[in-house]
C-alpha cells in the first residue's frame, strides 16, 4: 500500500489547513506581492557526531568505531563526498550514565549543529539520546545499541509509532539471541543442558528472554538452568564462574561484551570447564573481543553470533586490516557498525539528491532514508524497512577458527568462522517482524 512521505503528508496537512482557514468558500483575488521567495542556504558539509566510549573496559568496544569513522570520511571525502558534500565527524567520549550521553547528545544537536548522531553503544544511553535527537530533527543513526525496541516512541507501546528521527542501522538483540539458539540446533544438537550468564541491565535480561524462548521452540527437550547476572564491567567473575563449574552445562550462552568477555573467559579458563581447556562446554559470545585487545583467541573451536558484516566480501575485509595495520588490533563488530551508519546515511543523501536534482535538506534525505530500498555497502547489502525504521541484514555466525585461508594476511590475530560450521541467516530468520519484540515474534513460531 502506498505510504505518503513525511514531506508530502505535510503538504497536504498544510492544503486542509489552509482550505478550513477560507471557510472552504471560494475567496476574492488577494494582491501580490514582487518580494521573491528566499532559497534555503545550501550545506556542503555533512556534521557527524560519534558519541562511544574512548576510555575504560568498554573502550574495546567504542575506540575501533571512532577510528573507522574518522577512515570513512577521510574515503568517502576523498572520493568527492557524499552527493558533493564532505563529512566532518565530531568526536565524544560517551558518558558513564544515560543522563551523562544525554548532554553530549545535546551537545552536539544545539552547539555543534551535526546533522547526524551516531554509535552510543548502551540499550539505556541509546533510548534516553532518542527523544533529545527527535525533539532537534537530528538524524539518531543507531548502529551500536541493539534494542529493536530503540526507534519506537514507546518500547513497551508500540501503536505509538516510531520517532521521525531515529533509524537503527544495526542488526538487534532479538537477532544475536536468535542466532545463537540455531548455532546450538544445527551445529550442536546433542546439546542437553545450556546455562546462561548476561550483564545485569536491560541488554542482558533481553538476550535472555530472547535466546530462551527460542531455544524453547527450536530444542523442546534441551534443559535450560537458571541465568547468571553479573554487574557490568565486574573484576571478578569467580562466584558466577563457581555456580557454571557446578551446573556442569554442555553448553554456554553470554551476551558478555567488551573487557567483561574477555576477563571473564580468562577467570573461566583454569577450571577446566571448556572444550580445549580439558572440559566438554561450548562457549557462544562475543570472541571477536580478544583481537579488539590485541590478543589472539585463547581456546578456538567455540561459536559466536554475529554483527552484520560477511567475511566473504573483500572491501569489508579491507577495512579490518586497515585497522589492524594502523593500531595493531580490529573489532569487527563496531567497525561493521560504524559502517551501516555511514553507508545508510550515503544511501539517503543520494538517493534524495537524485530525486530533487539538487542538494536535498534534511527533512528530505528523512524522506528518503525512510524509503530505501537497497543499502549497498562494503560488507553486504542491507534493506531499510521503513515501517519501524530498521536497517535489515544477512548474518554470519558460527564456529571461530584461526584464519588458514588467507582472507586478512599481516594480522596474525584474525579469526574467521570454520566454513563447515558457520550459518548465513537471511532477515526473516533471525529480526522480528515490524513492531515485535523477539518474545512475542517467537511465540508465533
Amino acid at each position: 500500500m502506498y505510504r505518503p512521505t513525511r514531506r508530502e503528508f505535510l503538504k497536504i496537512v498544510g492544503a486542509g489547513a489552509a482550505w478550513m482557514m477560507l471557510g472552504g468558500c471560494a475567496q476574492p483575488p488577494q494582491p501580490t506581492t514582487t518580494t521573491p521567495t528566499p532559497k534555503p542556504s545550501v550545506t556542503k558539509e555533512l556534521k557527524l557526531g560519534y558519541i562511544a566510549f574512548r576510555a575504560g573496559p568498554a573502550a574495546a568496544f567504542g575506540e575501533p568505531a571512532h577510528h573507522a569513522a574518522d577512515y570513512l570520511a577521510e574515503q568517502f571525502n576523498a572520493a568527492g563526498g557524499i552527493a558533493g558534500a564532505k563529512i566532518k565527524v565530531i568526536h565524544e567520549d560517551q558518558g558513564a550514565s544515560p543522563s551523562d550521553t544525554v548532554e553530549k547528545a545535546k551537545k552536539l544537536c544545539l552547539q555543534d549543529n551535526v546533522d547526524v548522531v551516531t554509535g552510543i553503544p548502551g540499550t539505556n544511553h541509546s533510548l534516553a539520546v532518542a527523544p533529545v535527537c527527535d525533539e532537534n530533527s537530528t538524524f539518531f543513526l543507531q548502529c551500536q545499541a541493539r534494542a529493536e525496541y530503540g526507534t519506537w516512541k514507546d518500547p513497551e507501546d508500540p501503536s505509538r509509532g516510531v520517532f521521525d528521527w531515529v533509524f537503527h542501522t544495526a542488526n538487534s538483540t532479538a537477532s544475536h539471541a536468535i542466532q545463537a539458539a540455531y548455532i546450538v540446533k544445527e551445529l550442536f544438537p546433542e546439546t542437553e543442558t545450556i546455562a546462561q550468564i548476561h550483564p545485569d541491565y536491560a541488554y542482558g535480561y533481553d538476550n535472555y528472554d530472547y535466546f530462551t524462548s527460542a531455544i524453547k521452540k527450536l530444542m523442546p527437550d534441551v534443559e535450560l538452568l537458571d541465568p547468571l547476572y553479573p554487574k557490568i564491567f565486574s573484576p571478578d567473575y569467580t562466584p558466577y564462574i563457581t555456580e557454571l563449574v557446578n551446573m556442569k552445562p554442555d553448553y554456554i550462552f553470554t551476551s558478555l561484551w567488551g573487557t567483561d568477555f574477555t576477563r571473564f573467559v580468562d577467570q573461566l579458563i583454569p577450571y577446566g570447564l571448556l572444550k580445549g581447556t580439558g572440559g566438554n562446554a561450548i562457549l557462544g559470545g562475543y570472541w571477536d573481543f580478544y583481537p579488539a585487545i590485541g590478543r589472539e583467541i585463547p581456546v578456538y573451536g567455540h561459536t559466536q553470533q554475529g554483527n552484520q558484516g560477511l567475511t566473504q566480501y573483500e572491501e569489508y575485509r579491507k577495512i579490518l586490516l586497515w585497522h589492524y595495520q594502523q593500531y595493531g588490533y580490529t573489532q569487527s563488530g563496531a567497525i561493521a557498525d560504524i559502517i551501516s551508519a555511514f553507508y545508510t546515511l550515503k544511501a539517503a543523501v543520494e538517493k534524495a539528491y537524485e530525486e530533487k536534482g539538487e542538494f536535498p535538506t534534511r527533512d528530505e534525505i528523512r524522506d528518503a532514508m525512510e524509503n530505501l530500498d537497497k543499502i549497498q555497502t562494503p560488507m553486504g547489502e542491507g534493506m531499510m524497512r521503513g515501517e519501524d525504521h530498521r536497517v535489515l541484514w544477512p548474518v554470519e555466525c558460527g564456529v571461530v577458527a584461526k584464519d588458514t585461508l588467507g582472507y586478512y594476511p599481516e594480522d596474525p590475530i584474525a579469526y574467521i568462522y570454520d566454513p563447515n560450521k558457520k550459518l548465513i541467516l537471511p532477515p526473516e530468520k533471525h529480526e522480528p517482524p515490524a513492531f515485535m519484540k523477539g518474545t512475542d515474534w517467537v511465540a508465533t513460531w
